[in-house]
């Protein structure tokens, strides 16, 4: 029987290498189950197989799940690039042989995990084999994919708790406590006594305004005859006569003072 046996290699890491076996009226769904135990990768939801030229230019697809993509493609009627949608066809309905048309053909496999890894294929060699076994399985094991940096989750910084505020509790007295100022009697004498020295007080406190404000009570300040004449001659603005010995010395003083004035 026909084996075809595929070289696998990764895009992130160049000695990583796969060999992998597998029958040709298997399927892609088949072949992807392979690479993933291979690669030590985890099921996944969303896969795709690529059949590309010798550069690896993307060309047929064949998917995991049943998806819808939008692709540009020539339309010769209109004479222009349009968006077209496809269904991509599934692995499980695709074998190997129906695609198969170089005896080199490669592809592209893409895992669209938690992570994304790209791995190319090249079929290498069509062989004949006559032993019995399971297929597919992979035959060459060298290197590992690139473990991915898990960064730890930033620590949370604790948020310190408010402080509780404790408010005293006010302690009321007893109501039988309160009952017992009910049992007190007044002495009304001694009211009656601190009543009446209150009146007195007051009406001696009213005697005592009114003889202050009284225009009686105020008395004009007592002078001598001298010193009524002095205050009259402060007022006018006159000297006093006293300072002279005579009036007619007076006279023929202001007498000088007004020919004085007629000369000049």
């Amino acid at each position: 029987m026909l084996i075809y046996r595929f070289r696998v290699v990764s895009e992130e890491n160049e000695e990583f290498v796969r060999e992998i076996e597998i029958q040709p009226n298997q399927t892609f769904y088949d072949f992807h189950v392979c690479i993933l135990e291979s690669s030590e990768l985890f099921p996944c939801e969303k896969a795709f197989f690529f059949l590309t030229d010798k550069k690896y230019k993307k060309n047929k697809e064949i998917s995991l799940r049943r998806v819808k993509k939008q692709i540009k493609r020539y339309d010769p009627e209109l004479d222009e690039m349009v968006l077209v949608t496809v269904t991509p066809k599934l692995m499980k309905d695709s074998r190997l042989n129906a695609y198969i048309e170089d005896p080199h053909q490669r592809m592209l496999y893409e895992y669209h995990g938690k992570e994304l890894h790209i791995f190319m294929i090249e079929l290498s060699r069509i062989i004949h084999s006559d032993m019995e076994g399971l297929y597919p399985k992979c035959t060459k094991w060298i290197g590992e994919l690139p473990k991915k940096i898990e960064h730890p989750a930033p620590e949370t910084i604790p948020v310190p708790e408010k402080p509780v505020i404790e408010i005293p509790s006010i302690v009321l007295p007893v109501l039988d406590e309160l009952s017992k100022l009910d049992s007190i009697e007044e002495d009304e004498a001694a009211i009656a006594e601190i009543e009446g020295n209150l009146a007195d007080f007051l009406q001696e406190e009213g005697k005592q305004e009114k003889a202050y404000h009284s225009p009686r009570s105020k008395k004009l300040p007592a002078y001598t005859e001298d010193e009524v004449d002095n205050t009259d001659e402060m007022e006018t603005g006159t000297e006093p006569t006293q300072n002279y010995e005579n009036i007619d010395n007076l006279e023929v003083r202001y007498s000088d003072y007004s020919e004085e004035t007629e000369d000049e």
